[in-house]
């Protein structure tokens, strides 16, 4: 997990774009410490590529996830990635292990990850000019860009480096939790009184209790309305191994040399199944009778269309018997 100095976050929430400069340089910062390409930016990413020889270098398959919110719903954006073990030789001919204890070491992959992400933010910068929002206005003003990049600079970036997924469905899991999912559940919201709204969160600070926030409504909403993608974004990306350029021919080769079978996909459940699955036993009996229910048309149309169907005027107002005329209760029992 890549994180970033707090004084970078407001910028990037006014500046969207910089979310897809946040995803290529976490990605580049590990392509340059396990691959030498790009070639690391910082002097210990270089010494840790120059101190290992050319055969044990390999390209990875990573897959990023950007998430932006906290459990407490404020605005943090970082970065999750998912990597392989190992990788594919740089000529393409063998699958080379990772090392034993981990890919790269933490200081140099922090260290390469903060230099990209100033690079990257500088190279955005000169395309189209960062600004900030004014407090209660849509003005707009300028940032004194070099005299905040210079501060962040000094300061020590954190990344997180967890434990080895056994299994690619704790992989698949662990990337879908942060984007298949709504920024808070309804149970988590305990109460609205008076115009104010009363959630519960874990507090990470204090080792993960369950605290409570009490905000305007407003307020709120605002800060649940400010997670949403902008169109056409893409959450979850991949790189090297995984990346559309590669995926063809390298990774067949991956597949090939560690004699893996491409997976068929699954058929999608349909309802039925998915109603089992929930715990429904029997989704589809009767609730007066218990008999199975089958399925027997669905019919689609305007107003004009359906009222000309059941033979009345288009401005008459439908009856819901017209169609499935309820039963007596003599007619149920004969059912049955």
């Amino acid at each position: 997990m890549f994180t970033i100095p707090w004084q970078l976050r407001l910028i990037i929430r006014d500046n969207r774009r910089l979310l897809n400069v946040l995803l290529r340089s976490a990605a580049d910062a590990v392509l340059s410490l396990t691959a030498g390409q790009p070639k690391p930016m910082g002097r210990k990413g270089r010494k840790w590529v120059e101190g290992r020889r050319r055969q044990y270098l390999f390209l990875p398959g990573i897959i990023a996830v950007v998430h932006t919110f906290g459990s407490d719903l404020k605005w943090n954006p970082h970065i999750h990635l998912v990597l392989t073990a190992g990788g594919l030789s740089l000529d393409g001919q063998r699958w080379v292990a990772g090392p034993n204890k981990y890919l790269a070491p933490a200081p140099a992959l922090a260290t390469e990850w903060k230099l990209r992400l100033i690079a990257g933010i500088r190279h955005a910068d000169g395309k189209q000019r960062l600004y900030r929002r004014r407090l209660r206005s849509d003005r707009r003003r300028r940032i004194n860009l070099d005299l905040l990049l210079g501060h962040v600079r000094k300061q020590k970036w954190h990344i997180l480096v967890g434990p080895s997924l056994q299994t690619a469905d704790k992989a698949v899991r662990y990337a879908c939790r942060y984007t298949k999912r709504p920024v808070i559940a309804e149970g988590r919201i305990k109460s609205f009184k008076n115009g104010y709204v009363t959630f519960q969160f874990k507090d990470y600070h204090k080792g993960g209790e369950r605290a409570f926030s009490k905000l305007p409504v407003l307020k709120f909403i605002d800060r649940v309305v400010q997670h949403l993608p902008e169109r056409n974004f893409r959450q979850v990306r991949h790189y090297g191994l995984f990346s559309p350029r590669k995926r063809k021919e390298d990774l067949k080769t991956a597949r090939q040399l560690l004699a893996q079978r491409k997976k068929r996909r699954c058929k999608t459940p349909d309802w039925e199944q998915r109603r089992k699955a929930a715990g429904d036993r029997r989704p589809l009996s009767c609730p007066r009778c218990g008999s199975e229910m089958v399925f027997d048309s669905c019919v689609f149309g305007c107003h004009r269309a359906l009222a000309k169907m059941a033979g009345v005027a288009p401005d008459d107002q439908i009856p819901p018997q017209t169609f499935y005329p309820p039963l007596t209760n003599e007619e149920w029992e004969n059912a049955a």
